[in-house]
């Protein structure tokens, strides 16, 4: 929406302003499509897509992507303004939170009986 010009702006990017000027509204773009290529690797990581796929990269992707929402999380907490404080700060940390879940170890379950 950042990049379509929504008025969102003062939580993004370092509240500036409301609309994005055109290199912000760009940039943001780009995150986008890296948030829907890394929520896609994320799926095959999860096992849902790609299951003959190698999982080891995607592993390395899930540990990157959690340490890049940590940081991510920190810069948010530090921003000036209250909507990218805590707003962006709380969706980057449930990002952190849930990237990091996914690197927990699958536990198996039971076979079926008989």
């Amino acid at each position: 929406m950042l990049a379509l010009g929504a008025p969102y702006g003062q939580i993004a990017w370092g509240g500036s302003s409301a609309v994005l000027p055109a290199s912000l509204r760009w940039t943001s773009a780009g995150a986008a499509v890296y948030l829907l290529v890394a929520a896609a690797m994320m799926e095959v990581r999860a096992g849902d897509w790609g299951r003959a796929l190698p999982r080891r990269p995607f592993l390395i992707f899930n540990i990157f992507l959690a340490a890049q929402l940590a940081l991510n999380t920190l810069a948010n907490l530090a921003a000036q303004t209250a909507g990218e404080r805590y707003g962006m700060g709380a969706a980057s940390a449930l990002g952190c939170g849930l990237s990091l879940w996914a690197l927990k170890p699958a536990r198996r379950r039971p076979g079926p009986a008989g």
